[in-house]
Parts: C-alpha cells; sequence; structure tokens
C-alpha cells in the first residue's frame, strides 16, 4: 500500500508463485483476476500506465483470527487513463483482503463503489429509485 510511482512495478515481488490479486467489484458478474507473478507484474506495468500518480492514503490495517489473514481499508485518488475514455481524476474508498503464505502474499481481493470510477470515466449513472429510505 506504500508503493508509488515506479516502486510499484516491484509489487509483484510480494506475491507467492502461484499468488493472486484482482478486482471483485465491477461491471462483471465475475472478478477480474490476475494469477501468477508474471500475471501480476504485467499487471503493476499496466496499472502504472492507466493510474500514473495513484496514492493510498488513511490506511487502516486490520488483524483477523488466522495471522495469515489481514484486510485493509483505504481511500485512493489519482488520474485515470482508460485508453476509450477522456482522462479523469478518480477517487475512492477501498478494501483489501489479503492472505499469506510463508510470510507472501498469495490472494489479494479490492473492493470498491465501481459508480465513482465510472463517474470519472465520465460513464453517465442509472438512478435506483429507493423510495420509502429513512435517511
Amino acid at each position: 500500500m506504500s508503493r508509488r510511482g515506479e516502486g510499484r512495478l516491484t509489487r509483484y515481488e510480494l506475491f507467492t508463485d502461484d499468488g493472486s490479486g484482482g478486482l471483485y467489484t465491477g461491471d462483471t458478474m465475475a472478478p477480474i483476476i490476475s494469477v501468477g507473478r508474471e500475471k501480476l507484474k504485467a499487471h503493476g506495468v499496466w496499472s502504472l500506465q492507466i493510474f500514473p500518480d495513484w496514492v493510498w492514503y488513511n490506511v487502516e490495517i486490520f488483524e483477523t483470527q488466522d495471522p495469515d489473514r489481514f484486510w485493509v481499508e483505504c481511500d485512493g485518488k489519482g488520474k485515470i487513463l482508460f485508453p476509450d475514455y477522456p482522462p479523469g481524476h478518480y477517487e475512492n474508498h477501498f478494501i483489501h483482503a489479503f492472505r499469506f503464505r510463508d510470510g507472501k502474499i498469495c490472494e489479494q481481493r479490492e473492493f470498491m463503489n465501481p459508480y465513482h470510477q465510472m463517474r470519472a470515466l465520465g460513464i453517465d449513472i442509472p438512478v435506483i429509485k429507493r423510495a420509502g429510505i429513512p435517511t
């Protein structure tokens, strides 16, 4: 969570050889997962191109009863440069689930509000009519 800029390119080294990292909230029915160090390395290159100045902040780490499982809650922000959309500024709140094996990450799962990403890309968001919810 602390790596920035070019330092993000070596993040894959923190994973086991068969480790995985993925986005578990999005516009697809299944998560988008990179499996194995080579895919995670390629994901790091892609991520630096798409989110060149990305920063994580307000990072809180939560232990669990299992010493090989941690949760992280944080905020993130930076440019978003998907090729098919105009450049934007993206901010979101994230929850990350980490599983470790022998001191390395074997699974990382990211959860966020996809509507914030869609807004940053200029995509219109449909409105859900939730009549009657007390706010």
